[in-house]
């Protein structure tokens, strides 16, 4: 019999980073993917808010699928995604990620967000659409109340409007988790020199949004 001499240590080092870097590849591939999806869902959502919002969601999933194409190919050839590109990519996931948190807990973007009270959808003023806010007849603020002449208990009909901002809706919650799984994914393809201050600058996003909350920027 003749025996097989083993593979050098280096070599089995060098094949091992390669299988992680394509793991960590394929997951950032998903988790852009996945969100990609979702925000042509939300395209579809926000067509009553304007060419802009749809705009902006088509966009973002195009360079989503775009990437996650790139990735994924990039693991199937066996190369690196480069340092570049991946930073770009994590920069632009966070800042999609510090734009959902501003939407959904302050009322900065309402103008772009759609009115969705029966399906239980988030709820905000459309451009171009009026608000009575008098009652034409008695001249009456709506905000102040209207008198009943009921005796009894009367049922109010709607739901109470809120100025602040919108909690998250399924398909938001779904593309939160599924940009952070990237983001991990990303930040695991940096570098090593470079991965230790993206962590840091992380953790100082995550406190900077914290405090924000505490102090009740964010709502």
């Amino acid at each position: 019999m003749t025996a097989v001499a083993p593979a050098p240590a280096a070599a089995r080092v060098v094949l091992r980073s390669r299988r992680r870097t394509a793991w960590w590849q394929l997951t950032a591939a998903l988790g852009l993917a996945t969100a990609g999806g979702l925000h042509v869902a939300a395209a579809v959502d926000h067509l009553s808010a304007g060419s802009l919002a749809v705009g902006f969601f088509l966009l973002t999933a195009l360079a989503q699928a775009g990437l996650a194409a790139w990735l994924a190919l990039g693991a199937w050839a066996g190369t690196r995604a480069g340092r570049q590109l991946v930073a770009m990519a994590l920069l632009g996931t966070v800042g999609l990620l510090a734009l959902y948190v501003v939407a959904h807990t302050t009322g900065l973007l309402d103008a772009f967000a759609v009115h969705d009270t029966v399906t239980g959808g988030h709820e905000h003023d459309v451009p171009g659409r009026v608000t009575t806010a008098v009652d034409p007849v008695t001249g009456v603020e709506f905000a102040q109340g209207m008198p009943l002449g009921a005796s009894g208990p009367v049922a109010m009909d709607g739901l109470p409007g809120s100025t602040g901002g919108h909690g998250p809706e399924a398909v938001g919650t779904v593309v939160v988790g599924a940009e952070l799984l990237t983001v991990a994914a990303l930040a695991a393809l940096l570098p090593a020199s470079w991965r230790g201050r993206v962590l840091n600058g992380l953790l100082v996003l995550g406190g900077a949004a914290w405090a924000l909350w505490l102090t009740g920027v964010l709502g």
